[in-house]
């Protein structure tokens, strides 16, 4: 595929149809993306996949602790600093993801769709040793990129989220993650169900106008 049509197709996809989707596949786009920079080339991140069997308990794990109300404690939560800036509270609070749907009455759908993780036949999840310099988030944000890109190379949708990792305890359970390695993101990938109203392209959020993050100084 043209790398300009790759990345013109790079927007979430929150319901998948429930295709099969091949290890192999998943396995050849994360070591592709092993040609990732890093800092001094640390390469800090692992990738660990849930599929089949294992996946649904972890769903239905995860599902229990939100219907329980148990509050989310991602392991990035107890490392980074929770504070937001005014500028991106600004654009959280009038582009962000939810607001889309919030606007027009389908914040239920939105909701649903988080707590059965996408219908989601695979979700990758990215670590970092706990260990770890600021420096080593930014790598991990590079590998996810290249991860995303690649399997929309392949035709495949994906949907980074990190309500996927909010109960760490039970990511490191079902993947079998060490308990030295903190889980950082999760990626979901699978065929794009065209035909989910969630999926509609109304509810892709705009971006921020380009003169506002861009200047030039010659």
């Amino acid at each position: 595929m043209n790398f300009k049509d790759v990345y013109e197709k790079e927007h979430v996809t929150r319901k998948f149809t429930n295709r099969k989707l091949q290890e192999k596949t998943i396995a050849g786009i994360v070591k592709m993306a092993q040609q990732s920079p890093s800092l001094l080339n640390s390469q800090p991140w692992r990738a660990y996949v849930l599929m089949g069997d294992a996946l649904s308990k972890f769903k239905a794990a995860s599902a229990k602790k939100i219907d329980d109300k148990e509050v989310a404690h991602e392991d990035f939560a107890s490392m980074l600093s929770l504070d937001w800036d005014t500028y991106p509270s600004r654009n959280m609070a009038t582009m962000g993801a939810p607001q889309s749907f919030f606007f027009r009455n389908k914040l239920q759908l939105f909701n649903d769709a988080n707590k059965t993780m996408f219908n989601a036949p695979a979700i990758i999840f990215l670590t970092v040793p706990k260990k770890s310099p600021a420096w080593s988030v930014f790598d991990l944000g590079i590998f996810a990129q290249s991860i995303m890109l690649l399997a929309i190379n392949r035709g495949l949708g994906v949907m980074p989220a990190h309500s996927m990792v909010s109960y760490p305890e039970l990511v490191r359970e079902y993947a079998q993650i060490p308990d030295d390695e903190a889980v950082g993101m999760a990626i979901a990938v699978g065929y794009i169900d065209k035909n989910a109203e969630i999926n509609d392209p109304k509810f892709i959020p705009k971006r921020v106008p380009f003169n506002e993050i861009y200047k030039v100084v010659e």
